[in-house]
């Protein structure tokens, strides 16, 4: 059976693997370099999990330490991709998927604009949920010097830099570039910090805080961004500081506008897609979702450690649903 797979991250791969594995012959779509959303991740990134946890497919991480960096887990995916012998596609972005089960056709684009099409009996969606930032919706928000992914805190030395947020990528941020010299502000919603911020960071940004070597304003909203400055709703009052940049680190969502291009169901609240939990098929039949997008908003359900795994689901319903005896013809 031909399988199509949009999206070439970790759970995209490691379920490319799983059916081809199964016998299944497998086509790997991916719209930019192999795990193109990692990209974004910060670049001097190291994973707070131990390589095991993040190895696919029995390939093993060989690396010095016990913890991966983001170009240890880069160098690593391409690996995989070699030593499995998968066909991904790069540079593909799909476009559109047309047909039904037994007779898909996943239209695509490459980096030079040339349109093609594949045929598959199966399609795969993988994309991924770090693309589709939480936006804020507020004036000044897409003035270049705000940003919804970090990169690197040498960017911002001797820079005021507001980071909006109070997760672990917005403390961790704000704790980098204070270190990097930065100077820090920070505005989260709520008056605390949530207790799924890191063990070890939350003592930090509390005594940088209370030292006031980051400004918090917890809770507070961001009103408004200038060139120049922003404009910040704190204790009942509007209060406007300088400021040079914006990381606007608020969360990520899925591609909700391409799921619902390809038919599949969204729920409006948790932005989870409808799908059968037993076997990962969408409402779309013979159309699958693996990967962090199952849980919509709910970033802190699925991660790498356990959606290297959905391809395994995926690989089990297909045998069962092989392996169920046809029913008998009706006679006239």
């Amino acid at each position: 059976m031909k399988i199509g797979i949009i999206g070439g991250g970790p759970a995209g791969l490691s379920t490319a693997d799983h059916l081809q594995t199964a016998g299944h012959e497998v086509v790997v779509f991916e719209k930019g370099p192999i795990a193109g959303n990692m990209i974004h991740y910060p670049v001097y990134m190291t994973w707070f999990s131990t390589k095991e946890l993040l190895e696919l497919g029995g390939v093993p991480l060989t690396i010095p330490q016990d913890k991966p960096t983001r170009r240890d887990y880069l160098h690593y995916l391409t690996r995989f991709v070699q030593v499995k012998n998968l066909d991904v596609r790069t540079y593909h972005t799909v476009t559109g998927v047309s047909g039904e089960k037994g007779d898909f056709r996943i239209h695509t684009v490459d980096n030079q604009g040339v349109e093609a099409e594949e045929s598959c009996e199966l399609v795969v969606v993988a994309i991924g949920a770090f693309e589709c930032a939480n936006m804020m919706n507020i004036p000044g928000e897409d003035l270049p010097k705000v940003s919804h992914y970090y990169r690197e805190p040498h960017l911002y030395h001797g820079q005021k830099v507001l980071v909006i947020g109070g997760r672990n990528s917005a403390v961790e941020t704000a704790l980098e570039i204070w270190r990097n010299g930065g100077e820090v502000s920070l505005s989260y919603r709520r008056s605390e910090f949530p207790n799924s911020v890191k063990y070890w960071m939350l003592p930090d940004i509390a005594n940088r805080i209370k030292n006031g070597e980051i400004a918090g304003y917890m809770p507070s909203e961001v009103i408004s961004i200038q060139p120049d400055s922003v404009t910040l709703l704190h204790e009942g009052k509007e209060k406007t500081i300088p400021n040079d940049f914006v990381l606007a680190l608020t969360g990520y969502q899925p591609n909700t506008q391409f799921l619902n291009q390809l038919g599949i169901e969204i729920d409006s609240e948790t932005k989870r897609p409808n799908l059968d939990p037993e076997t990962y098929e969408s409402n779309v039949p013979g159309m699958y979702v693996v990967g962090v997008i199952q849980a919509g908003n709910i970033s802190s359900e699925i991660f790498i450690e356990n959606s290297r795994h959905h391809g395994e689901v995926i690989v089990e319903a297909l045998r069962r649903e092989a392996s169920q005896p046809l029913e008998p013809a009706v006679k006239s």
